[in-house]
């Protein structure tokens, strides 16, 4: 019965690193796809 309760243990921790590891993975996409920001010198100078 402890074997029972020891496999369900690890297949939990198994289960929360597998989507520790998924949610990391999508951070990293979602970060890859954002935009970067240009810091332009003469910002207040742009004729209209």
């Amino acid at each position: 019965m402890i074997a029972f309760y020891l496999t369900l243990a690890a297949l939990g921790a198994a289960g929360a690193a597998l989507i520790r590891e998924l949610a990391a993975a999508e951070a990293r996409q979602r970060a890859a796809l954002r935009p970067v920001r240009v810091q332009s010198t003469d910002r207040g100078n742009v004729r209209r």
